[in-house]
């Protein structure tokens, strides 16, 4: 019970001073064997107020007993609530605690996913690369292909067209010499049909080619000649009947082999471009992941000291609740002490002074 709860109860009792009983007057005088306190010297002026009011001394042992027990209830309850309270403490900081180890923690795992992810990306980056340039080469070299193919059936058409016209103008001369070496034809006539033989030829072949010179060995009309010129001009023509359909067999394969390999080529495309854009889908999730993390990270930087701090903060006032209790503790533990010194004071003076009156009542009778 405080100084400040003394007062109060000192004003309660009444401000209107009579003698003390010699009773009383003994009883003070005990109390004066008291240490020196504050709290000491309020309680005896609490009782000397109590008995110079009229006070009885079986009273002045009642009030100290309410105020003991008034002290003794103050510290149960402060225990319950010093209790209760340190319990609460305990909570907060062991939940600081948790929250700043997972917080450590979540820094640890996010420096690693941090890693973890640079090297993925660089990996991703390199990957991307190399795909890009396979599809850059795969393009040069369908163009080159194409090209080739294009110079190839440019080429085809060219000698498609001169052996049909070798064909054509073999056919026409064979057609002319077959009728030339005809009996029934006339010498004007067959002179005129090899006249036109030879021009057809300069025209057609040139002055150089084989048939033109071959044609000229006509000029002087032999029979048995012109029939072994013009079995050898069939001999020419046959051959470049069968180059010609070689030729056109060869230009079937050739066609589906470009188509072939341009089907390899438009599957493989297909192919590097879909994994292309997976690695591309790839890359930017894990770098929108990795900005998010580094974000995180940002974030834990900031709540990690603030939670440190947050957890220091609750430990000193714990320590300094707990401490201000001890004070309060042993402060009223002395009250208590002085409380009781006075009570068993008072009691033994009462115990006393009723023995003293049964025993004067005795006598007496």
């Amino acid at each position: 019970m405080s100084l400040i709860r003394f007062n109060i109860l000192a004003l309660t009792i009444g401000v209107c001073l009579s003698a003390m009983t010699p009773q009383a007057s003994l009883l003070m005088k005990s109390f004066h064997q008291f240490g020196q306190s504050p709290y000491s010297d309020q309680l005896k002026e609490l009782v000397q107020i109590k008995l110079e009011t009229g006070g009885q001394v079986d009273e002045v042992l009642k009030l100290i007993q309410e105020l003991l027990d008034s002290l003794k209830q103050d510290q149960v309850d402060d225990d319950v609530a010093h209790s209760r309270q340190m319990a609460v403490f305990d909570q907060n900081i062991s939940e600081l605690e948790d929250d700043l180890s997972k917080l450590n923690t979540d820094l640890a795992n996010a420096n690693v996913l941090i890693q973890t992810l640079a090297e993925l990306l660089v990996i991703l980056r390199e990957t991307i690369i190399t795909y890009e340039k396979q599809l850059a080469i795969l393009n040069e070299q369908e163009q080159f292909i194409r090209n080739v193919r294009a110079a190839d059936v440019k080429a085809y058409n060219r000698r498609v067209e001169q052996a049909n016209k070798v064909i054509n103008a073999l056919t026409l001369i064979i057609e002319k010499l077959s009728r030339a070496v005809d009996q029934q034809t006339s010498e004007q006539d067959r002179q005129a049909i090899l006249t036109q033989i030879h021009a057809e030829c300069h025209e057609q072949f040139g002055p150089n080619h084989p048939i033109t010179i071959l044609i000229k060995l006509t000029t002087r009309f032999d029979v048995p000649v012109v029939q072994r010129i013009l079995e050898k001009l069939e001999q020419i023509r046959d051959g470049a009947n069968k180059s010609l359909s070689e030729d056109i067999a060869a230009e079937e394969v050739a066609s589906k082999n470009f188509d072939t390999s341009m089907n390899e080529i438009e599957t493989l495309r297909k192919r590097l471009s879909t994994d292309l854009e997976n690695l591309n889908q790839q890359f930017n999730d894990k770098f929108n992941q990795q900005k998010i993390v580094l974000a995180q990270k940002e974030q834990l930087l900031i709540d990690i000291p603030i939670t440190e701090e947050l957890l220091q903060l609750t430990k000193e006032q714990q320590e300094q609740y707990h401490q201000a209790y001890l004070s309060r503790q042993t402060q009223r533990q002395s009250e208590i002490e002085v409380v009781q010194k006075a009570y068993n004071l008072v009691f033994d003076h009462v115990d006393s002074a009723r023995k003293s009156e049964d025993l004067t009542a005795k006598l007496n009778s």
